[in-house]
């Protein structure tokens, strides 16, 4: 099996995962459509899109990586050149697959929770100092809140940096190996 091959092959298997992680988003679709229609006042439009945004978001990610895996497993490994049919896939070939692999799982994981957590952030900076003095403990609270939000968009931003640049933290990786160990005595 080519290079990229295996590299086609993952990123199909990854937009599969986008999708069946998208049926239980979308599936609260309905709750939260019955949710909207009784109850008294609210936004019931912004709740309708906060709560189908990240199902949809999955989908398209889903659907965008099953469409464009030919042209993406391109990017992900070196080029090979026409005589070879099939090559050995190398160890740091492995590695790269394995790092993008895992940026997709990890942008996959934060998808769900990061538009509420921009939106979270944004009400939480745009806050004046009179609202953080009136609320007490719901300020602690709000600051609790607001880590969690700043963690989920660095998972976010860390999974589409282990996507689109899996190649770097592979050399990253194999050069902790040799990081600190003695060189031996030249003699």
């Amino acid at each position: 099996m080519k290079p990229n091959q295996l590299a086609t092959l993952t990123l199909r298997l990854l937009g599969i995962y986008c999708l069946i992680q998208s049926v239980p988003i979308l599936g609260m679709f309905g709750t939260v459509i019955v949710y909207a229609q009784h109850s008294d006042g609210g936004s019931t439009t912004s709740a309708l899109v906060a709560s189908l945004l990240p199902g949809v978001c999955l989908l398209a990610i889903g659907i965008l990586l099953i469409v464009f895996s030919t042209p993406l497993g391109e990017k992900l490994h070196r080029p090979v050149t026409a005589e070879t049919i099939a090559s050995p896939i190398s160890f740091e070939q492995i590695q790269v697959l394995a790092f993008a692999v895992a940026g997709v799982l990890i942008f996959a994981d934060a998808l769900p929770q990061l538009f509420n957590s921009i939106f979270h952030l944004i009400s939480w900076v745009t806050a004046g100092k009179d609202d953080w003095q009136r609320q007490g403990t719901y300020g602690a609270y709000s600051f609790r809140e607001g880590t969690a939000a700043i963690g989920t968009v660095l998972k976010t931003v860390l999974g589409l940096i282990l996507f689109f640049r899996p190649r770097g933290f592979a050399n990253f990786w194999r050069s902790l190996r040799t990081f600190g160990t003695p060189k031996p005595p030249q003699s």
